[in-house]
């Protein structure tokens, strides 16, 4: 109890810090990763160049340590502080529901509770498969027909196609809405004419990555219709993935 308490009042004398922390780490780097992430799967659309593209990143020399040091640790304690401010926090939606701040604001702490969700069952489904029985990324002769096999792993692929489909969402607007709050908790944004514009410039780069997103998911699951037999040579236990007929065309052009 004792430590728990030293925790607490630690917390609480160094909040003006961990809160600007907290906002640095979720645009830098965390966002900067998501909005790579984005762009690098919206190249899925073209089988070839996605796998060109996640071989180039595989293949960086120290790429856990890279991973660990500006994307794992960042995203841990960027969640960790959030989960802090979802316990303590409260909203008055109820009381004043006619205010944007008001709903963006219970939205903001919504999708923070679907973001990490999403976030631990992806890096199960595909980083780290391997720790539970499925296939290894790194290396892989075709990450795409590895992806696409993923879509028909443990659940539908309809169910994947939707659970997807809310974590991008979720995770889009989380970040677009925390660049808005960023700007203010940092001084960028210095009243209501600057909020309004760096809103609309939020809401066009969240739409620009939503478009990646969806392409990246058309591209695995509805591009090329279900996963094939070839394909599921991916699935826990497999090793080479054999490219399907449709897909292999398109790398050979």
């Amino acid at each position: 109890m004792a430590d728990a308490q030293a925790v607490d009042n630690w917390i609480r004398k160094n909040h003006f810090t961990l809160r600007r922390l907290h906002s640095l780490l979720g645009v830098v780097p965390v966002g900067c990763f998501l909005f790579e992430h984005m762009l690098t799967n919206s190249l899925a659309w073209w089988p070839h160049k996605f796998n060109e593209q996640v071989h180039w990143l595989h293949e960086l020399h120290y790429l856990i340590w890279l991973e660990v040091i500006f994307i794992f640790a960042p995203i841990t304690l960027h969640a960790l502080y959030g989960v802090l401010i979802l316990r303590t926090s409260r909203n008055n939606i109820r009381e004043y529901p006619g205010y944007l701040d008001n709903w963006r604001y219970v939205l903001q702490r919504l999708t923070a509770w679907i973001t990490i969700i999403f976030i631990i069952v992806h890096l199960g489904h595909f980083r780290f498969a391997h720790w539970f029985g499925g296939a290894l990324y790194p290396g892989t002769p075709d990450p795409f027909g590895l992806t696409r096999a993923g879509f028909g792993w443990g659940l539908p692929p309809a169910l994947w196609s939707v659970f997807y489909a809310v974590g991008l969402v979720a995770a889009v607007y989380h970040f677009v809405n925390g660049l808005c709050t960023f700007c203010i908790t940092w001084g960028i944004t210095v009243g209501v004419a600057a909020r309004k514009r760096v809103s609309v410039v939020a809401a066009g780069l969240g739409m620009l990555m939503l478009v990646w997103g969806f392409m990246s998911l058309a591209a695995f699951r509805l591009q090329w219709g279900e996963p094939s037999p070839a394909d599921l040579h991916g699935a826990p236990g497999a090793s080479p993935i054999v490219l399907n007929d449709a897909h292999a065309a398109d790398n050979q052009q």
